[in-house]
């Protein structure tokens, strides 16, 4: 890694949209890529590029593009650092420390991709080992992250003490991040810490072949807005923690051809789900494991193993004081049949045993495509009003 703090003219032009005068720092969770650049470009942030490129930290790929931006993060007042265009080798995580901000050109145009020896857990994680407590609002935005199927996370972060700034709530924000080809969960947010990385935000994410969750929330009190998941092999959405809301956010091809995997899994009571979508998952569409969950407007599509009813519902109930409205349905050639033979929807809603207190308004149409057997299967308790057209 070298210092080029006098290179600043060098910046890429591509990346200087805007630069024609000094750029007032916008709010942590709504910088662009064009405000960072322009910032980098003026000075008022430094930025990391590649060898001979004349940032101010140019990368040393012998040692991985990593210590050029943590240097960046710690020697900078403005706690931000703009990468610029590329893909750039990582051999240990990206620590973003209280208040940081790691900034890309956008999430298929700035890249951490894992290298041969990765040390770490994660590309990117928060100084959570011990009782570390001075950590919170960290903003990611517009960067892809490739684990390169040898690194367990893309994004790693979790509280275990009680935040030492802006308690109770650590409030990361992640904003368009790509993350791809990871050994366990794509994203995992949580800690030991009472509600975790409490009021946090995820917008407009995505994760590919995860081959945990793609998304593994053990945090309350937070939010998930237009994020998508693919390939996750334990499942698509692990919603943990208490009190979320997440919607227009869609999973489909979660699972393996020998373990379920639902799209979205819902273990935290007083969930709420809005718009959300499940498609050819190789498991149910949603699965409700928590009471004082609300789900409106949502679309089960062509989810299940196809194998049991159990594992192939586009609603999945197993827990009381539930609400349920929207679509659940098998299409015509639908299911992930590429992850499991004869995948696809058996059952429209799953009612499992002592399941109680339960408005359920579901439409599937009077198509029986294959393997669609039932509109309901199971009983629920005598306080529950159940229906399911189709």
């Amino acid at each position: 890694m070298q210092d080029n703090r006098s290179g600043r003219r060098h910046l890429l032009r591509a990346a200087m949209v805007g630069a024609g005068a000094a750029v007032a720092a916008p709010a942590l969770g709504s910088i662009t890529p064009a405000q960072a650049a322009a910032l980098a470009s003026t000075g008022a942030i430094p930025w990391v590029g590649p060898a001979g490129s004349g940032a101010t930290y140019e990368v040393d790929p012998t040692v991985g593009a990593q210590a050029a931006i943590n240097t960046a993060l710690g020697s900078s007042s403005q706690r931000a650092v703009y990468v610029a265009p590329g893909t750039y080798t990582v051999k240990a995580p990206v620590v973003l420390d209280d208040k940081h901000a790691l900034i890309g050109a956008g999430p298929l145009v700035t890249i951490l991709r894992a290298g041969s020896g990765f040390s770490g857990a994660a590309l990117v994680v928060n100084p959570w080992s011990g009782t570390y407590v001075g950590s919170s609002r960290q903003c990611v935005t517009d960067i892809g992250l490739d684990a390169a199927n040898i690194v367990a996370n893309g994004i790693n972060f979790q509280m275990n003490a009680t935040p030492s700034t802006y308690g109770p709530d650590p409030a990361p924000w992640f904003t368009r991040v790509f993350v791809t080809r990871t050994t366990g969960d794509g994203i995992y947010l949580g800690g030991t810490y009472s509600g975790g990385q409490r009021e946090f935000k995820l917008t407009d994410c995505r994760v590919e072949h995860a081959d945990g969750w793609a998304y593994n929330i053990q945090s309350s009190d937070g939010f998930v807005s237009g994020c998508s998941a693919q390939g996750g092999a334990a499942g698509g959405y692990l919603i943990s923690g208490g009190n979320l809301k997440v919607w227009g956010s869609k999973a489909y091809g979660t699972g393996t051809a020998t373990t379920p995997g639902p799209a979205f899994r819902i273990e935290s009571a007083r969930a709420t789900l809005v718009g959300c979508e499940a498609q050819d998952s190789a498991g149910n569409g949603f699965e409700i494991a928590a009471p004082n969950c609300t789900l409106s407007g949502c679309t089960a599509d062509s989810t299940g193993t196809g194998s049991s009813d159990q594992h192939s519902a586009g609603f999945h109930i197993a827990a009381s004081a539930v609400s349920v409205e929207g679509g659940s349905f098998q299409r015509a050639g639908g299911g992930g049949k590429w992850i499991v033979g004869g995948a696809g929807m058996r059952t429209a809603l799953y009612l499992a045993d002592g399941a109680d207190y339960l408005s359920v308004r579901l439409v599937t149409g009077g198509a029986r495509e294959t393997p669609f057997q039932r509109l309901i299967t199971g009983t629920a308790g005598s306080h529950s009003s159940i229906s399911v057209i189709g």
